[in-house]
């Protein structure tokens, strides 16, 4: 029996040097300290063979100031894990290998992330009991090779900031350190991707027709809106909600007779069109079922549906042709790329006539063929993915990002709109769709779009049937949302309170400073140097200031429907200054 072969050892200090820490590399791999920004060590990881063993990375760090974790995929818990509970599984297709820790003041004391070579890993980074320290655990077990390859040799790197930067300040060095690594391999955003749209998913679920998305295109053009997103629906005549009907990815006939010809009135009406499609998918009711039924990864309960296997050729053949015909035949804009996350499927059956070693390594040759060839036949494509499809090896592929469902849940979309941004990149992001009930309060309806402030709306209401109120506030927050875009979308994006699912966001530009007030009234200025909006999205008639300077400033508030209610000229008091704004509300403050 051969002895053991031990860890490999490396030296981690805090920038002082007042801490320091001792991590381990599993045997199988090399690593070496990079040259790089103080007080951001980084490790270049080589392994030699992923195959046999998967490289396992482990070392604790001292963080007394934190009061949450920040991940890409968290929902609504906020915690501080243990190291026991921690465990994420990331694959291509579903999160991103990164996490902030993050204290009351917004600062991140430690944020961990590994590149975006990296295509799967299990990442737990949580309180260990023993040692009152947060443990990371990271066992990284696919890499994409690189370019050229010597001996399968695989390489990563880990990423320990310790400069103890606002934690949105954090998380955008590592995004920003992803978009360098990924050069030129980043798909262009069209400016279209970040213009509203209409989504028919709320308004019509399955029972999408190509009169109804006319009748929505007509419609939504008149409120400004770019594009026309159809979801399913539009391949099957079942509406039961299930997905045993995927597979063939053809219009059904009673519905869409012509779908060339349909997208063609769209064009006509001013939109783009943008069609939904699940191609991980296949149900027992579609032709493609006899062919492909021994070429999945299992049956999905909750779906109906099986999960193709990406790992044969012709899997991925018939997937590319399902998402290349309806932009090369019937003329769509762009798809609406769905389920890709169905694909992170644990314990893979075994593939001897396969050709690819791992369900991601197919998932990326399915996804690049079909934006090659969409690209090709149109420069602008749009290709739409979903929460939690927001790691960093998808900015190859996808235009924008929408918020994962939370229907009618304006909290809900702000948090999911600002953890999306937060790791985005130059990426668009896109609320869910922003529905509300008929009868709804004027200022229950601004507050879905005061949720989604910071990304780009998608609404799913029937706007035909709006009343005249509802038309007034849909209007208002569509044109803020369209006149503040450079600072709303393309300013720095600074929240508050993850922990608290953030109390108060902000976005500033060289012109204009935009704050959203959800629970948190009292909004900290450095005086006022630009045009200042302030958005009441809490639920109190008043907002507190303080740090607005001495100079005088002309105070102009806004009901929820874009009403004005008073303009003044006033000099702001010392202290805090209270400025009565209405729930849903706005006050725009300039220097006079």
């Amino acid at each position: 029996m051969s002895p053991a072969v031990p860890e490999v050892c490396f030296e981690i200090s805090s920038p002082d040097g007042s801490v320091r820490r001792t991590g381990t590399v599993s045997a199988a791999a090399d690593v070496t300290e990079l040259p790089g920004e103080p007080g951001v060590p980084a490790f270049e990881v080589v392994a030699a063979d992923l195959r046999t063993e998967p490289v396992r990375i482990r070392f604790t760090w001292p963080v007394d100031s934190a009061i949450t974790l920040w991940r890409a995929t968290q929902g609504s818990h906020r915690e501080l894990p243990t190291d026991w509970g921690s465990h994420r599984d990331i694959r291509s297709v579903r999160s991103a290998p990164v996490a902030a820790f993050v204290g009351l003041d917004d600062r991140s004391p430690l944020t961990i992330s590994l590149s975006a070579a990296v295509r799967g890993c299990d990442f737990a980074v949580g309180v260990n009991e023993e040692t009152a320290e947060q443990l990371i655990q990271l066992t990284v077990d696919d890499i994409e090779p690189a370019q050229s390859p010597a001996d399968g040799v695989r390489r990563f790197v880990l990423r320990v900031d310790l400069r103890g930067l606002q934690f949105a300040e954090a998380l955008r060095g590592v995004s920003d350190w992803w978009a360098a690594e990924l050069g030129d391999r980043v798909a262009p955003v069209p400016a279209l991707a970040r213009e509203a749209m209409y989504s028919t998913w709320y308004s019509d679920h399955q029972h999408v027709s190509a009169e109804s998305v006319e009748q929505h295109a007509r419609e939504s053009a008149q409120y400004g809106c770019s594009a026309v997103i159809v979801d399913d629906g539009w391949q099957t005549e079942d509406t039961a909600r299930g997905y045993a009907h995927c597979g063939d990815w053809e219009p059904t006939s009673s519905k869409f007779p012509d779908m060339a010809e349909h997208v063609r009135r769209v064009h006509d009406l001013g939109l783009a069109y943008v069609l939904w499609i699940a191609p991980p998918l296949i149900g027992a009711h579609s032709k493609a079922w006899d062919r492909f039924q021994d070429r999945t990864l299992g049956y999905v309960d909750g779906l109906s549906a099986s999960v193709l296997d990406p790992r044969y050729p012709e899997v991925r053949d018939h997937i590319v042709e399902c998402c290349v015909r309806p932009v090369r035949d019937w003329g769509v804009d762009g798809l609406k790329i769905d389920f890709i996350d169905s694909w992170a499927w644990e314990s893979a059956p075994s593939v001897p006539d396969g050709d690819c070693e791992t369900v991601d390594e197919g998932v990326e040759l399915i996804l690049a063929a079909v934006t090659a060839e969409l690209r090709r036949l149109r420069p602008s494509l749009l290709i739409e993915f979903r929460q939690d499809y927001v790691n960093p090896r998808l900015w190859q592929f996808g235009t924008f990002l929408r918020a994962g469902d939370c229907a009618m849940d304006a909290v809900e979309n702000r948090v999911r709109t600002i953890d999306a941004r937060l790791l985005a990149g130059d990426r668009a992001v896109h609320s869910d769709m922003l529905m509300w009930h008929p009868e709804a309060p004027a200022e229950a309806v601004a507050r879905q779009f005061i949720g989604a402030l910071f990304s780009t709306p998608q609404v799913s209401v029937e706007l035909g049937k709006l009343s005249a109120e509802h038309d007034r506030v849909v209007r208002f927050w569509l044109a803020f949302c369209k006149d503040n875009a450079e600072t709303l979308l393309h300013g720095v994006l600074t929240p508050s309170r993850p922990d608290a699912r953030y109390t108060q966001v902000r976005a500033s530009s060289e012109e204009c400073t935009v704050v959203a007030v959800f629970s948190n009234p009292v909004v900290h200025l450095a005086d006022i140097k630009q045009r200042l909006l302030l958005v009441n999205g809490g639920e109190e008639p008043r907002l507190l200031i303080e740090g607005a300077g001495a100079d005088p400033v002309e105070l102009v508030v806004f009901d929820c429907s874009g009403a004005e209610l008073s303009r003044t000229t006033t000099t702001p008091p010392a202290g805090l200054w209270a400025v009565q704004v209405p729930v849903g509300g706005v006050a725009r403050i300039e220097r006079v």
